[in-house]
């Protein structure tokens, strides 16, 4: 499950040995001491010779999935069952995290890059990078879940981190607003599941499959696409008569896209009356579309524009999934478009509906 920082350079992924690596895109000479991934799960290392430089006897963790990389490619968020990976001085000595999750748990760990600061990545420093586990409400002790993903914001400035976990009994949604200085905030609880969240700066975009209760709440909201504000608690809700899903913000948080099987919609906005619901015209029953919102619950785009302007390309049946957004301003969304079984991406300009790709 890779990803890419915003500006391009950086890939995290983890392999079928279950590490996490951060790849330099911008290298390409093989010969380059820095073209090789560079290895982010790790343990135990040392500097025998008091350079400051760390010596190449790191220990990998015992495993490690799931990364996320900010938008600057400075902190890769990854899921771990090794308590021995927290490192929050970055000296090689730990200590080990106080507790190791249950079985079937998992530790989040926030591995920092560039830890003194200096604008530099300095992998190969002494306290140049460090690693913490992300502590649960008390500030101590480790955040142990079954996580379906963690997804950083991929915002050029901001520090977020959002992820759905069941605790078996319930599930829950949390958000991080500033991973540096991690005090995680439960958002909601349900017993039906949330989609993966989607965040852009303090903006939470997900999707509840059933009914569900906003933290501090005293009624619970019904199921539909939510984005929430978590500084100013504002929400736009949008409820469909079909099946949604991969809600996902513009990197600005302005703009929401998700798909959907619905053949009608009706939106409320930062608490006040469900709006009327409104029909899409020539909508195919059962075909997932690409909908894009703004934060006004008004509906400004959607894959229904393309069918209708080149059939060809976009037949009608073909589903539209899994869109992803650049900021707002850019025009710009991707997704995958299936025909006849094969998948392909679609990059297309939503000012023009110009097909790019």
């Amino acid at each position: 499950r890779p990803q890419v920082s915003a500006d391009g350079r950086w890939l995290v992924y983890y392999d079928q040995s279950g590490q996490v690596y951060v790849k330099d895109l911008t290298i390409t000479d093989t010969a380059d001491p820095n073209y090789p991934p560079k290895l982010i799960s790790y343990k135990n290392w040392s500097d025998t010779d008091n350079d400051g430089i760390r010596d190449s006897d790191q220990t990998p963790s015992e495993i490690a999935i799931l990364p996320a990389i900010s938008g600057s490619g400075r902190i890769v968020a990854f899921l771990s069952q090794d308590p021995a990976l927290n490192d929050p001085q970055g000296n090689g000595n730990g200590p080990a995290a106080p507790t190791p999750p249950p079985d079937g748990r998992w530790l989040i760990y926030i591995h920092d890059r560039d830890a003194d600061g200096n604008g530099t990545l300095d992998e190969a420093k002494v306290g140049g990078t460090t690693t913490r586990f992300l502590p649960d409400q008390t500030g101590n002790t480790p955040l142990s879940v079954t996580l379906t993903e963690v997804r950083l914001s991929l915002d050029q400035t901001r520090r977020s981190l959002a992820f759905s976990t069941r605790t078996g009994t319930q599930w829950e949604l949390w958000f991080v607003p500033d991973v540096q200085n991690p005090s995680p905030q439960q958002i909601a609880t349900s017993s039906s599941p949330f989609s993966i969240p989607s965040v852009a700066g303090s903006r939470l975009a997900f999707t509840a499959s059933g009914p569900f209760q906003f933290t501090g709440a005293n009624q619970p909201s019904p199921p539909g696409i939510y984005v929430v504000d978590t500084n100013t608690n504002q929400t736009v809700a949008i409820q469909t008569n079909g099946v949604n899903g991969a809600p996902a913000l513009s990197r600005d948080g302005t703009l929401l896209a998700f798909h959907s099987t619905m053949t009608g919609f009706r939106v409320k906005v930062n608490g006040g009356q469900w709006q009327p619901w409104q029909p899409l015209p020539n909508k195919r029953n059962a075909v997932d579309d690409v909908f894009v919102f703004n934060l006004t619950g008004l509906l400004v785009w959607s894959t229904l524009d393309l069918r209708q302007a080149n059939p060809a390309q976009f037949p009608p049946y073909a589903p539209c999934v899994n869109p992803a957004l650049p900021s707002s301003s850019a025009n710009l969304i991707a997704f995958q478009e299936i025909v006849n079984g094969a998948s392909q991406v679609r990059v297309i300009d939503r000012s023009s509906n110009t097909v790019l790709r």
